[in-house]
């Protein structure tokens, strides 16, 4: 009987302690979160990344975080801290244009968003939620990830998908990549629903102009200047002059002349040798079925 006490009274101390600890941390975290606020909004993304790690320390002794979800009396106060954290080194990340830390922090963040749904109580949902979701699925599209994007906006419910500004937005560039209309793309980044999509959205518009000046090579043998800079979008000549640079393009005098392959490189095809057979292909498909 008095070993069973002595294990009772154990428990109960280790487990004060564990609380003790837990709340020291919490609010260590919160002045921490604080803190990491400030410096994001002086621009000091260096401290930035000296004050994240210490918040990630202090929220290893918070026992109510995903995956252990421990049920206590601050477990939804320990929650909401946690996600608000990993919330700004997401919008950090975007700020430095680090995509291997969005990544990183969102993959973490998405276990607040998903596996607290059907918390009782429930978690509050957070205000930041669909924009960092939009922004996740931006990254998404500007690094040609089509199958994660549509997966991730499946997530999403339909009246989310068509009444959230920041996710409307993104669908909206993805269908216009898919349709080719890359006006609408070039011009994404003056209709961006938060300054934070800009550099995102930028990205996404040098991928476009790209594939647009492949266009080019194919089609014309050459284009004024001011051709050029209409159809890639580009504010000012000097914009235009130092793409065309780094594409390997020859300017004469107002105009651009893309290199052509010579004509020994391309693959002479005969027409006529090709539907002969195609149709005999089709006759044998015939009699086969």
């Amino acid at each position: 009987l008095r070993g069973e006490k002595e294990k009772g009274r154990l428990a109960a101390r280790f487990h004060g302690e564990r609380a003790t600890m837990a709340q020291q941390a919490l609010q260590m975290t919160k002045r921490m979160l604080q803190k990491l606020k400030t410096e994001a909004s002086k621009g000091d993304y260096e401290a930035c990344q000296d004050t994240l790690v210490e918040i990630k320390l202090h929220l290893t002794n918070l026992p109510a975080l995903p995956p252990r979800f421990e049920r206590s009396a601050t477990a939804l106060e320990e929650l909401a801290l946690g996600r608000e954290c990993l919330e700004q080194a997401v919008l950090i990340s975007v700020q430095v244009q680090d995509e291997a830390a969005f990544e990183r922090h969102y993959l973490q963040l998405n276990s607040y968003y998903v596996d607290t749904k059907d918390m009782n109580p429930p978690l509050p949902a957070s205000e930041q939620e669909l924009l960092i979701r939009g922004l996740n699925l931006l990254r998404l599209l500007v690094q040609n990830r089509i199958a994660e994007f549509h997966t991730e906006l499946e997530t999403l419910a339909p009246h989310i998908q068509n009444n959230s500004p920041y996710i409307k937005y993104v669908i909206q560039l993805e269908q216009s990549h898919m349709e080719g209309a890359y006006t609408k793309i070039l011009n994404a980044s003056k209709e961006c629903p938060s300054q934070l999509y800009i550099p995102l959205a930028e990205k996404l518009i040098e991928t476009v102009r790209d594939e647009i000046g492949a266009c080019s090579e194919e089609a014309y043998e050459s284009l004024t200047l001011a051709e050029a800079q209409k159809i890639m979008r580009f504010s000012t000549k000097q914009e235009l002059m130092a793409y065309a640079k780094e594409s390997e393009w020859v300017i004469e005098g107002d105009r651009i002349m893309f290199s052509k392959e010579s004509t020994s490189d391309k693959v002479q095809l005969n027409s006529m040798e090709l539907i002969k057979n195609t149709l005999h292909y089709a006759k044998e498909i015939e009699r086969i079925v």
